[in-house]
Protein backbone atom coordinates (compact mmCIF):
# COMPACT_ATOMS: atom_id res chain seq x y z
CA UNK A 1 0.00 0.00 0.00
CA UNK A 2 1.14 2.94 -1.26
CA UNK A 3 1.49 5.67 2.05
CA UNK A 4 -0.33 9.14 0.95
CA UNK A 5 1.07 12.09 0.48
CA UNK A 6 1.12 15.80 2.10
CA UNK A 7 -2.30 16.57 1.19
CA UNK A 8 -4.02 13.54 0.94
CA UNK A 9 -2.25 12.83 5.08
CA UNK A 10 -4.43 16.13 5.77
CA UNK A 11 -6.98 14.42 3.94
CA UNK A 12 -6.78 12.17 6.54
CA UNK A 13 -6.03 14.21 9.46
CA UNK A 14 -8.76 13.20 11.56
CA UNK A 15 -7.41 9.76 12.17
CA UNK A 16 -5.33 9.51 14.99
CA UNK A 17 -2.59 6.88 14.04
CA UNK A 18 -0.86 5.50 10.58
CA UNK A 19 -3.32 1.72 11.61
CA UNK A 20 -6.47 3.42 11.47
CA UNK A 21 -5.39 5.79 8.58
CA UNK A 22 -3.95 1.91 7.04
CA UNK A 23 -7.88 0.13 7.82
CA UNK A 24 -9.81 3.03 6.22
CA UNK A 25 -7.97 2.86 3.09
CA UNK A 26 -7.99 -0.47 2.84
CA UNK A 27 -11.95 -0.62 3.17
CA UNK A 28 -12.28 2.09 0.72
CA UNK A 29 -10.27 -0.33 -2.08
CA UNK A 30 -12.32 -3.48 -0.69
CA UNK A 31 -15.76 -1.46 -1.40
CA UNK A 32 -14.15 -0.72 -4.86
CA UNK A 33 -13.29 -3.97 -5.45
CA UNK A 34 -16.27 -5.30 -4.12
CA UNK A 35 -18.44 -2.97 -6.46
CA UNK A 36 -16.24 -3.99 -9.61
CA UNK A 37 -17.26 -7.83 -8.63
CA UNK A 38 -20.91 -6.69 -8.11
CA UNK A 39 -20.83 -4.90 -11.46
CA UNK A 40 -18.84 -8.07 -12.97
CA UNK A 41 -21.55 -10.35 -11.84
CA UNK A 42 -24.22 -8.16 -12.65
CA UNK A 43 -22.63 -8.26 -16.60
CA UNK A 44 -22.22 -12.12 -16.59
CA UNK A 45 -26.05 -12.61 -15.11
CA UNK A 46 -26.94 -10.78 -18.09
CA UNK A 47 -24.87 -12.59 -20.51
CA UNK A 48 -26.48 -15.59 -18.84
CA UNK A 49 -29.97 -14.83 -19.23
CA UNK A 50 -29.17 -13.90 -22.83
CA UNK A 51 -27.64 -17.05 -23.60
CA UNK A 52 -29.92 -18.79 -21.77
CA UNK A 53 -32.98 -17.13 -23.98
CA UNK A 54 -30.87 -18.30 -27.19
CA UNK A 55 -30.92 -22.00 -25.84
CA UNK A 56 -34.79 -21.88 -25.01
CA UNK A 57 -35.38 -20.29 -28.92
CA UNK A 58 -33.15 -23.04 -30.05
CA UNK A 59 -34.36 -25.74 -28.42
CA UNK A 60 -38.33 -24.93 -29.37
CA UNK A 61 -37.09 -24.31 -33.07
CA UNK A 62 -35.91 -28.10 -32.74
CA UNK A 63 -38.73 -29.35 -31.21
CA UNK A 64 -40.80 -27.69 -33.67
CA UNK A 65 -38.51 -28.73 -36.61
CA UNK A 66 -39.08 -32.68 -34.95
CA UNK A 67 -42.69 -32.32 -35.15
CA UNK A 68 -42.58 -31.07 -38.82
CA UNK A 69 -40.95 -34.21 -39.59
CA UNK A 70 -42.74 -36.12 -37.55
CA UNK A 71 -46.13 -34.76 -39.30
CA UNK A 72 -44.24 -35.39 -42.86
CA UNK A 73 -43.43 -38.91 -42.26
CA UNK A 74 -46.79 -39.95 -41.19
CA UNK A 75 -47.98 -38.08 -44.17
CA UNK A 76 -45.80 -39.71 -46.69
CA UNK A 77 -46.06 -43.07 -44.78
CA UNK A 78 -50.35 -42.40 -45.05
CA UNK A 79 -49.96 -41.80 -48.80
CA UNK A 80 -46.93 -44.00 -49.81
CA UNK A 81 -49.78 -46.77 -51.14
CA UNK A 82 -51.76 -43.98 -53.26
CA UNK A 83 -49.71 -44.89 -56.58
CA UNK A 84 -49.65 -48.25 -56.14
CA UNK A 85 -53.53 -48.26 -55.05
CA UNK A 86 -54.49 -45.71 -58.26
CA UNK A 87 -52.75 -48.18 -60.76
CA UNK A 88 -55.56 -50.59 -59.53
CA UNK A 89 -58.29 -48.68 -60.17
CA UNK A 90 -58.80 -50.08 -63.96
CA UNK A 91 -58.40 -53.54 -61.95
CA UNK A 92 -61.57 -52.30 -60.09
CA UNK A 93 -63.10 -50.70 -63.34
CA UNK A 94 -62.60 -53.95 -65.54
CA UNK A 95 -64.13 -56.17 -62.39
CA UNK A 96 -67.41 -54.06 -61.96
CA UNK A 97 -67.49 -54.30 -65.76
CA UNK A 98 -67.32 -57.93 -65.99
CA UNK A 99 -70.22 -58.30 -62.79
CA UNK A 100 -72.44 -56.30 -64.30
CA UNK A 101 -72.46 -58.09 -67.60
CA UNK A 102 -71.93 -62.02 -66.24
CA UNK A 103 -72.87 -63.48 -63.41
CA UNK A 104 -69.45 -65.45 -63.25
CA UNK A 105 -69.52 -67.08 -59.56
CA UNK A 106 -66.32 -65.73 -57.83
CA UNK A 107 -65.81 -62.30 -59.03
CA UNK A 108 -68.44 -59.92 -56.86
CA UNK A 109 -66.29 -62.21 -53.90
CA UNK A 110 -63.11 -61.63 -55.21
CA UNK A 111 -63.65 -57.57 -55.57
CA UNK A 112 -64.58 -57.73 -51.62
CA UNK A 113 -61.44 -59.44 -50.71
CA UNK A 114 -59.58 -57.15 -52.71
CA UNK A 115 -61.41 -54.34 -51.02
CA UNK A 116 -61.12 -55.86 -47.94
CA UNK A 117 -57.49 -55.93 -48.05
CA UNK A 118 -56.63 -52.77 -49.04
CA UNK A 119 -58.90 -51.16 -46.46
CA UNK A 120 -56.47 -51.38 -43.94
CA UNK A 121 -54.77 -48.61 -45.67
CA UNK A 122 -57.43 -46.56 -45.91
CA UNK A 123 -59.00 -47.62 -49.73
CA UNK A 124 -62.55 -47.41 -49.13
CA UNK A 125 -65.51 -46.97 -52.25
CA UNK A 126 -67.55 -43.66 -52.26
CA UNK A 127 -71.24 -44.65 -51.99
CA UNK A 128 -73.21 -42.84 -54.49
CA UNK A 129 -76.21 -44.70 -55.72
CA UNK A 130 -79.58 -43.32 -54.16
CA UNK A 131 -77.56 -40.45 -52.25
CA UNK A 132 -77.27 -36.54 -52.02
CA UNK A 133 -75.26 -34.97 -54.83
CA UNK A 134 -71.81 -34.19 -53.37
CA UNK A 135 -69.65 -32.00 -55.63
CA UNK A 136 -66.54 -32.91 -53.47
CA UNK A 137 -66.94 -36.71 -53.98
CA UNK A 138 -69.06 -37.14 -57.31
CA UNK A 139 -68.82 -35.82 -60.73
CA UNK A 140 -72.16 -34.92 -62.69
CA UNK A 141 -71.82 -36.66 -66.26
CA UNK A 142 -75.37 -36.34 -66.78
CA UNK A 143 -78.67 -34.78 -65.33
CA UNK A 144 -81.87 -37.30 -64.89
CA UNK A 145 -85.80 -35.53 -65.10
CA UNK A 146 -87.16 -38.35 -62.97
CA UNK A 147 -86.48 -38.92 -59.35
CA UNK A 148 -86.37 -36.13 -56.29
CA UNK A 149 -84.27 -33.13 -57.15
CA UNK A 150 -80.32 -33.43 -56.39
CA UNK A 151 -80.12 -37.48 -55.58
CA UNK A 152 -77.99 -39.66 -57.40
CA UNK A 153 -80.09 -41.79 -59.89
CA UNK A 154 -77.53 -43.56 -61.29
CA UNK A 155 -73.73 -44.23 -61.10
CA UNK A 156 -71.63 -44.69 -63.76
CA UNK A 157 -67.81 -44.66 -62.47
CA UNK A 158 -67.11 -45.73 -59.42
CA UNK A 159 -65.17 -43.10 -56.49
CA UNK A 160 -62.71 -44.30 -53.92
CA UNK A 161 -61.28 -42.88 -51.27
CA UNK A 162 -57.96 -43.15 -49.87
CA UNK A 163 -58.10 -41.73 -46.40
CA UNK A 164 -60.57 -39.57 -46.62
CA UNK A 165 -59.31 -37.68 -49.60
CA UNK A 166 -60.91 -38.19 -52.87
CA UNK A 167 -58.72 -40.57 -55.06
CA UNK A 168 -61.00 -40.94 -57.96
CA UNK A 169 -64.50 -38.71 -58.06
CA UNK A 170 -67.49 -40.97 -58.52
CA UNK A 171 -68.97 -40.48 -62.24
CA UNK A 172 -72.82 -39.90 -61.60
CA UNK A 173 -76.40 -38.86 -62.88
CA UNK A 174 -78.46 -37.02 -60.95
CA UNK A 175 -81.73 -36.56 -60.85
CA UNK A 176 -83.33 -32.57 -61.47
CA UNK A 177 -86.43 -30.96 -61.57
Amino acid sequence: MAYPSGTERQRYKNYETDMELARVLASRRKERENAMLRLEMARLKERSSSERDKLLRQLAELDNLLRAKEREAATIKKFASKDVISSLLPVFDSLDSAISREDVPGLSSLREQILKALSQFGFKTIEAKGKKYDPYLHEVVGISENGEDGIIEEEIQKGYLLNNEVLRSSKVIVSKK
